[in-house]
């Protein structure tokens, strides 16, 4: 993957009193460090590794008392990745190992297709039994994916699209830390400013309530993301 350098003003304030009509707090107060949105339920992990979930108005953490770096759900089950960078599946009452002896830094759950990053920022998918390594020989530090389409966030912040074989850059000349896909195929991403901004007709369009984060999730064209400041906020 072709190194690309590209330079943002970076913007230092988070959300303001100018984008308070477009984003909301969610209620209950929580703080996390990634988020995730499983059609229209959000959970997080929160500031003590501990995962979360909420009901609309309060935080209600997940049995089992689990530690997560990352975490991906699907119908209400929850995927994480230990603190030991181990692979684990919710199962209402705690946690089980996932097969295949796997080890990540980010997961992500496309429709319950498991995709992982794995320790050395390798690509892979899960079988069912295996984790497999896309083709390609890609680096990542983020991933997303829409109907077996992976998309990830390179090493040097740019973004590509799996095409089955090996990875093809998106046009535009995004750079970004964070990536999500909505229910419709659309990429979203924190940009290097922290902004956040969605894929359209090769172009990257920040999102016009303007704001900034540190992780996103979106579902039906409505991001959900981790504040500078660790709130929790819905655009």
């Amino acid at each position: 993957m072709k190194k690309i350098t590209y330079v943002f003003i970076l913007l230092l304030f988070c959300f303001t009193t100018v984008n308070a009509q477009v984003w909301k707090q969610l209620r209950g107060g929580g703080k996390g460090k990634a988020i995730y949105n499983d059609k229209g339920t959000v959970w997080v992990i929160g500031m003590g590794n501990s995962i979360f979930t909420h009901n609309g108005r309060l935080w209600s953490e997940y049995p089992g008392g689990g530690k997560a770096l990352d975490i991906a759900v699907h119908k209400g089950t929850p995927y994480i990745i230990g603190l030991n960078n181990g692979i684990w599946k919710g199962t209402g009452s705690g946690w089980v190992p996932m097969p295949g002896n796997g080890l990540g830094k980010k997961i992500y759950s496309d429709n319950g297709q498991l995709w992982l990053i794995g320790l050395n920022n390798n690509v892979f998918s899960f079988d069912g039994r295996n984790w497999n390594l896309y083709p390609g020989q890609g680096k990542a530090v983020d991933i997303a994916a829409h109907r077996g389409i992976p998309y990830i966030i390179a090493e040097d912040g740019s973004i590509w699209r799996g095409n089955g074989m090996g990875w093809i850059q998106l046009r535009g000349r995004g750079i970004g830390q964070k990536i999500a896909c909505d229910q419709d195929g659309t990429v979203w991403v924190i940009g290097i400013n922290n902004g956040v901004f969605r894929y359209q007709r090769s172009r990257w369009i920040e999102y016009q309530g303007g704001g900034k984060g540190l992780d996103l999730a979106v579902f039906r064209g409505i991001p959900y993301v981790i504040g500078l400041n660790h709130s929790i906020w819905k655009g």
